[in-house]
């Protein structure tokens, strides 16, 4: 569906261009997607490179994979997609939201891990 989509139907291009409304409006139709609810089975169920989804997840691709995956099976990580293809606009807005530490608090993190152990050896 992905691969033959009309691209050009899509609603936004990226997830950068998406604002505080419309990213809460995604998160709800994923959400309602994940619950399984009945009132939406229709547009839900609706795969087709036309359909619902080939619409509503963005025009690029790494994104739009980034969501399928997600929706197919909880994870990222069976077809090695990665956040990696997202935009770095979009991670930086929502990586400390889900309890990813930012280059600067891994370094202090693992700084306070090495002096712990220096001093274990030493006693």
């Amino acid at each position: 569906m992905i691969e033959s989509r009309n691209t050009d139907d899509c609603f936004y291009d990226t997830f950068d261009y998406m604002d505080r409304v419309a990213t809460t409006l995604f998160c709800g139709v994923i959400k309602s997607y994940a619950e399984g609810r009945e009132e939406f089975d229709a547009e839900f169920n609706d795969f087709s490179p036309n359909g619902f989804w080939a619409t509503t997840l963005p025009k690029n691709k790494n994104e739009a994979l980034f969501i399928a995956q997600l929706l197919c099976d909880g994870g990222i990580n069976k077809y090695n997609l990665s956040c990696a293809g997202l935009t770095e606009n979009l991670l930086k807005d929502f990586t400390p939201y889900m309890g990813l530490m930012d280059q600067e608090s891994l370094d202090a993190f693992l700084e306070e891990e090495n002096e712990g152990e220096a001093e274990n050896l030493e006693n």
